[in-house]
């Protein structure tokens, strides 16, 4: 995510200029999906300061998808006829919260009510198989689950551009359990984090779960 700022030179011309969205401290979304899908340990040192975050600066998909985030929502807003605010950050506590991309409402008209969490992403154009599909929502589905908790939101709307030719959303419903699962683990892992007490763990290893899709 992205802010821009409009900078007036002596000349009357103008230029404008990116500025780096700063994350807060604590536990967001992304961090979600680093704790499911990753070592905790990596999350742990990156948390402390033992290790810097990955400069994601250069890396070419992840820009595209940054530049191309209010198209999304305006292309959604397109397909689906719904008003799609911008982008918000949401405490659930004084450790865990939300950057979301957007919230979904329930029509067009200002006097309409939140539905869901809209997350915009952009990939590859050979990510269209049904097998390729599954595995692009399995990635994503803690990110999905913890801004529905964070907003307390039923659902959540992941809209995608798949290359330049191809565009889908996919509609995530809510799941309590791994929500709470999350919260478990999000206690357990910030509580050494304070306690500066390295923690070599992962998902599966902390929950006792065997080798499945998250999502399931």
């Amino acid at each position: 995510m992205t802010n821009a700022e409009i900078i007036q030179n002596d000349n009357g011309s103008t230029k404008t200029r990116k500025i780096p969205f700063v994350r807060p401290t604590g536990i967001g979304g992304t961090d979600a999906n680093k704790l499911v899908h990753g070592e905790w340990l990596d999350l742990y040192d990156e948390k402390t300061g033992r290790a810097e975050p990955v400069n994601l600066d250069d890396v070419l998909p992840v820009q595209m998808g940054i530049t191309t985030e209010q198209f999304n929502r305006e292309w959604f807003t397109k397909q689906k006829d719904l008003m799609v605010s911008e982008e918000k950050t949401i405490w659930y506590n004084d450790y865990i919260y939300g950057s979301l991309d957007g919230i979904v409402w329930s029509s067009m008209e200002l006097d309409s009510t939140p539905i869901a969490v809209f997350e915009a992403k952009h990939t590859h154009a050979f990510n269209t198989s049904a097998k390729k599909k599954v595995e692009f929502v399995d990635k994503y589905y803690p990110q999905l689950q913890h801004y529905m908790l964070v907003s307390k939101l039923p659902k959540a709307y992941l809209s995608i551009f798949f290359g330049n030719m191809h565009y889908e959303y996919v509609e995530v419903l809510e799941d309590r359990k791994f929500q709470s699962m999350l919260l478990k683990a999000y206690k357990y892992f910030w509580d050494a984090v304070e306690k500066k007490k390295p923690i070599a763990t992962t998902w599966k290893e902390f929950h006792g779960i065997e080798d499945e899709s998250v999502s399931e």
